[in-house]
């Protein structure tokens, strides 16, 4: 059986589910994100016999083109896809009448959900690549992670993830490396056994340092959100920073990743009570642009010049 896997490039959580996919299955994995899904999609060989989509959510905008998508795909292979951002009862309907088998939890994140659907075909070790896309998604205290947590070193599991992370985040945009750490962790490997992960991480906490001060010069409060034009790699990064820096519940970092597009990068506290994957979404939507996510992280893409509607529509709807 022919295996194939498209997952997340851009996050441990992403990378983790592919490479735990890839060990199950001797799947090829190619990595994608949200501008390059659709694409990719219509590139799935046509004889493979498997075929898995992890953590990349479809939204609103572009549902219909995703589901055709997978349903095409579904014609010749077994589908299934793997996911925990927000979801439509709809999008889930017209998924499986195509024949796609939907893995979706909210509560997990996507490396948990890609263990949980594998687990009878990987090692004691790959539980490790799950809690890592746990504690760096931020989902460490769902029901399926605080039970595993409890048979690991907890200590030992942040380190190791923060590490990912941040070797990750230092490397961002670069091709090759997400797909050298699939290959790794599929063999089972500790983030510091892999070749240049720790040396890369410790890099890239001495740019975090120097990052939070650039963050508190050039960053903007808008109501109780903080924004900030970044040309920084790790825009999650940068949000979270801005949280901080400026005392609010919301931070949002803009890049402009491809030439009249902002990708941006949201994240935020307990504080803020709106679902933030749901509402960027309708938000971008309305301004030609896509995105979505989870309540606390999310993501959206917005030509360049609706940026400061983009911002005044989020911060209108934190004062709801």
């Amino acid at each position: 059986m022919k295996a194939y896997c498209i997952s997340h490039v851009k996050d441990v959580d992403g990378i983790g589910a592919g490479a735990l996919v890839a060990a199950a299955t001797g799947a090829e994995v190619r990595l994608s994100d949200y501008v390059t899904l659709m694409d990719d999609l219509a590139k799935v060989p046509a004889d493979v016999d498997r075929f898995v989509l992890c953590d990349l959510g479809s939204d609103n905008a572009n549902a219909e083109e995703f589901a055709s998508r997978m349903g095409s795909i579904a014609s010749h292979a077994e589908v299934t896809y793997i996911d925990h951002h927000l979801m439509s009862d709809a999008t889930k309907r017209r998924l499986k009448r195509a024949g796609v088998t939907v893995v979706h939890d909210e509560t997990e994140c996507a490396a948990m959900l890609a263990y949980r659907t594998f687990k009878d075909n990987l090692p004691e070790r790959a539980r490790m690549i799950a809690l890592l896309g746990a504690v760096t998604d931020y989902m460490d205290d769902s029901p399926m992670a605080k039970r595993m947590m409890e048979l690991a070193d907890r200590q030992f599991i942040l380190l190791e993830a923060t590490m990912l992370a941040y070797a990750v985040a230092k490397k961002a945009g670069e091709g090759g490396f997400p797909e050298m750490l699939v290959r790794e962790l599929a063999k089972m490997k500790h983030p510091h056994e892999i070749p240049g992960v720790p040396a890369l991480a410790v890099e890239q906490l001495s740019e975090m340092v120097k990052l939070g001060d650039e963050v508190k010069r050039k960053g903007k409060k808008l109501g109780t959100l903080a924004y900030m034009v970044t040309a920084q790699r790790s825009t999650g990064n940068v949000a979270k920073l801005l949280i901080g820096g400026f005392d609010v519940p919301v931070g949002v970092a803009l890049k402009e990743q491809e030439k009249g597009w902002y990708e941006v990068s949201l994240r935020c506290t307990d504080e803020s009570r709106i679902h933030l994957g749901k509402t960027i979404g309708k938000i971008a939507s309305g301004l030609g642009g896509s995105g979505g996510g989870h309540r606390k992280a999310a993501g959206c893409r917005i030509p360049v010049e609706r940026m400061g509607e983009m911002l005044d529509r989020l911060s209108a709807s934190l004062k709801d």
